[in-house]
């Protein structure tokens, strides 16, 4: 018991931040529940949680609950759970990207994830009809946060292995976002939670876009190393496969300004200037030839750091877990 109060004593700022207020609104929703017995799926009109629960037919009424439901998890076995991954994986985070970068991640998993799947709900109700699951349907929890988390392992530290049950059992890291998509959706069927499943897959996707093409570290945007690339979380066979396919997305967002082409991110990440070619003959050559050797150095210089920093988070987690098991 004091090694864990200890831990928590430890926790960076953000991160006991993120950990108090999931658990006010978590087990203030509980207990409000558990004073007021009822359905809460099919009588929503009556459920307490409705105040700080997001459901699509009632976001116009509860506009506040797109900010606060992410940090409601009325399940007191998938509290527990989120508390422990955010106690450890959201502190390593934190420890990593700085608690600037760490509340940004968050903000986004929190955000996008649940207006996205607030429009899929509608989108479903206006295909079958029925606009009951607009209402019985709750988005929420952190569901979505932590299968970003898995994401953002994965781009830290993607070859570390995680051995649990005293070592009985371990999986790298690189697998573990393809893991949590595959077992926890299973997990929230089984719960009648559709919105888990939505926010399980979409906290994936948003994850990965944000961390690859958005966010900043230092001097560096996004990470578009060929370790991180969409394809690299599919299994080998596959990966042929998703590579088209991601390789078709890719040139449709680049096309429609959504994202920078890998010529953009060299010139942003690198500070490349524009290239403007005034010499006639021979030596306008001799520049073309000089700038293309410039251009792939510079591209090995960014795949570099992105290696460097792997690195060091493999090594920052190593020494973390070497000081939990003391």
């Amino acid at each position: 018991m004091a090694s864990v109060l200890l831990h928590l004593r430890e926790l960076p700022l953000a991160t006991k931040a993120v950990m108090a207020l999931t658990s006010v609104l978590s087990l203030g929703t509980m207990a409000a529940r558990w004073q007021t017995d009822g359905d809460w799926s099919a009588q929503w009109e009556s459920d307490p949680a409705r105040f700080v629960q997001l459901r699509a037919g009632l976001v116009t009424r509860y506009p506040w609950t797109l900010a606060t439901t992410t940090f409601v998890e009325p399940n007191i076995l998938l509290l527990l759970y989120g508390l422990c991954m955010l106690a450890t994986v959201g502190r390593f985070l934190e420890q990593q990207w700085g608690t600037r970068g760490y509340l940004q991640f968050l903000l986004v998993l929190g955000t996008v994830p649940a207006v996205v799947a607030l429009l899929a709900l509608g989108l479903l109700s206006l295909v079958k009809g029925d606009n009951e699951i607009l209402y019985t349907a709750a988005v929420g929890g952190l569901a979505g946060v932590l299968s970003g988390f898995t994401v953002g392992l994965k781009q830290l530290a993607p070859d570390y292995t995680v051995k649990v049950f005293r070592g009985a059992l371990g999986f790298r890291v690189n697998d573990l976002p393809g893991l949590y998509t595959l077992v926890f959706p299973i997990v929230f069927t089984l719960l009648g939670q559709l919105g888990g499943v939505l926010l399980v897959n979409l906290g994936f996707f948003v994850a990965f876009v944000f961390l690859r093409f958005y966010r900043r570290s230092g001097n560096v945007l996004g990470d578009r190393s060929a370790a991180f690339a969409f394809c690299s979380f599919f299994p080998e066979f596959a990966q042929p496969v998703v590579r088209r396919i991601s390789d078709v997305v890719y040139r449709a967002a680049v096309a429609c300004g959504a994202i920078t082409s890998e010529e953009g991110y060299v010139q942003q990440n690198v500070g490349m200037e524009s290239l403007d070619v005034r010499v006639e003959g021979p030596a306008q050559f001799a520049d073309l030839e000089e700038v293309v050797a410039e251009d792939q150095r510079d591209g090995a210089l960014a795949e570099e750091e992105a290696e460097r920093r792997r690195a060091l988070a493999t090594k920052a987690l190593d020494m973390r877990l070497a000081g939990a098991d003391q």
